[in-house]
């Protein structure tokens, strides 16, 4: 897990290097540099879901879709190239990646949340750093490139001494909702609800270095002890109040440092629980069921692409899509697993 887990924090470090690097630097016209964020996002995100289903029904060690995305990353990194080319090798490998660390952080769940929630979490570190040092051309290029490819060999000799079992087995007492569908549905809304209001609730004190990193480190620990929390006092009860205390917290006290931050940690602590409990109805196809979860995760986030939301509104809006994702959560979790 560890070598997954930091190896996802330099993946995303190098991938938002290079966004906020050589392609926002290479390329002048505005509306361009805004297309390509949204088709990194696209490729990144979207195209786990074909990719997961491909892991799924090849079956060999999912970690070697992991090895060939941190490949491709470091390439986009090293290689002096069209800065689009730089972006779409970056995107694809990031996709690798996520489904292969996905995978793994699924099947070796044991039935709990934790180990997702770990995994994840590393991602919001990598996006902060790599995209302060990118912005500030803090790093050359072939570090970033040598850091990668350690991880790569440390990931091929894990894949290859490891026997790796697939199937995941959560095994979550009964929730109001109960049929397989519906509860894939109403996960996916509840992740689409929070990347909506992730990419519409401004963090507007981010005036300094330590400021601008502090919200990313409550993301980050808001979804690594998010499992933690799930696994010892239930999913059903810790996803919706954090939750709810959210709710306020980001709406109407988005400019104070310190509510702000309480409310972002409180935000991603539920990040594990819709993850686990939408693949623990895919148990055969963890792979499709990891990349649907990105797949609401782009589709929240595209919206702010294309939709402007007026400030006045924004309060009331922010909260009402955390009360539906409150409420997705609610019917499809539990506080409890069967006992085996």
């Amino acid at each position: 897990m560890g070598v997954f887990s930091l190896t996802h924090l330099l993946v995303d470090f190098a991938c938002f290097f290079v966004l906020f690097g050589a392609f926002f630097n290479g390329i002048d016209e505005p509306h361009l540099i805004s297309a390509g964020f949204l088709i990194y996002n696209a490729v990144a995100f979207a195209l786990q879901v074909p990719i997961g289903y491909l892991a799924d029904k090849v079956r060999f060690s999912h970690g070697i879709f992991a090895v060939i995305g941190c490949v491709m990353v470091l390439l986009g990194v090293i290689l002096p190239a069209w800065p689009w080319i730089k972006l779409s090798l970056c995107a694809l490998g990031n996709a690798g990646f996520h489904i292969g660390g996905g995978i793994d952080s699924l099947v070796f769940a044991r039935g709990r949340y934790a180990r997702s929630g770990i995994f994840i979490s590393f991602g919001a570190l990598g996006v902060a750093l790599g995209t302060l040092v990118g912005k500030g051309d803090l790093l050359a290029p072939w570090t970033i490139a040598v850091m990668l490819a350690v991880c790569t060999v440390l990931l091929l000799r894990f894949c290859l001494l490891s026997k790796r079992p697939y199937e995941t087995t959560f095994s979550f007492t009964p929730a109001t909702i109960k049929t397989g569908e519906l509860v894939i549905y109403l996960c996916m809304i509840a992740i689409i609800m929070r990347a909506m209001v992730g990419a519409y609730n401004p963090v507007p004190w981010k005036s300094t270095v330590f400021l601008s990193l502090l919200p990313a480190f409550m993301v980050f620990a808001g979804k690594f002890c998010g499992g933690l929390l799930a696994d010892r006092l239930g999913a059903r009860r810790v996803a919706s109040v954090s939750l709810l205390i959210a709710a306020p917290l980001l709406a109407f006290a988005n400019e104070q440092i310190i509510l702000c931050s309480i409310g972002l940690f409180l935000f991603n602590v539920t990040t594990a629980v819709t993850l686990c409990v939408l693949v623990s109805h895919l148990p055969k196809l963890p792979g499709l069921g990891f990349g649907l979860t990105t797949l609401a995760l782009f589709v929240g986030t595209a919206f702010s692409f294309f939709i402007v939301m007026p400030e006045i509104v924004r309060p009331l809006l922010i909260c009402a899509m955390i009360i539906v994702a409150t409420g997705c959560i609610m019917l499809t979790t539990s506080n409890g697993r069967i006992k085996s």
